[in-house]
């Protein structure tokens, strides 16, 4: 367990690779595995995602920031520690510390954007002129936090885990 806060710009976002040719982008899915029977591993799992974890979102660099987010699970807002008992807010203030259970910190954690451009690449052959697209895609964090603390000592691996996955 870190002896200092851990900030979520500190861990880069694996990229995806370049889809080059129309037959890249044909039959391309991600899968979800759905109903899973539940185990003691999942169960664990839920425990672990209930925890209270201190977090602060960062401002951003635009000039008409928000200073609230909104954060919801399941269509719950999150929730956050205030005088002994979990208050549902829905969105999150800016600048501020809070706790909140580690479920709603991993939507701030999985919340990227998708940057997409495309080359056109002209390759010459023997027969004719061919035209190929090169698809190049960049991956950002929509926000910036701190973790001030975690009790868990297996929260700084998680939290690198699920910010450094492009899915």
């Amino acid at each position: 367990m870190p002896r200092h806060e851990v900030h979520t710009d500190s861990v880069k976002i694996d990229q995806f690779d370049d889809l080059v040719g129309d037959s890249a982008l044909k039959g391309r899915e991600n899968i979800v595995i759905a109903d899973k029977p539940l185990n003691k591993d999942y169960l664990d799992e839920l425990a672990f995602n209930e925890e209270p974890v201190t977090i602060r979102l960062e401002p951003s660099t635009d000039k008409n920031a928000a200073t609230w987010f909104p954060i919801w699970v399941n269509g719950k807002g999150a929730e956050v520690f205030i005088n002994d008992k979990w208050v549902a807010f829905g969105y999150l203030p800016v600048a501020v510390p809070l706790v909140v259970k580690r479920k709603y910190v991993e939507v701030i954690l999985r919340a990227k954007i998708d940057n997409v451009t495309t080359e056109v690449l002209e390759t010459k052959t023997d027969a004719a002129n061919d035209r190929e697209n090169r698809v190049k895609r960049f991956t950002t964090a929509v926000h910036s936090f701190s973790i001030l603390h975690d009790k868990n000592p297996l929260g700084n691996a998680w939290l690198n885990e699920i910010r450094r996955r492009n899915m």
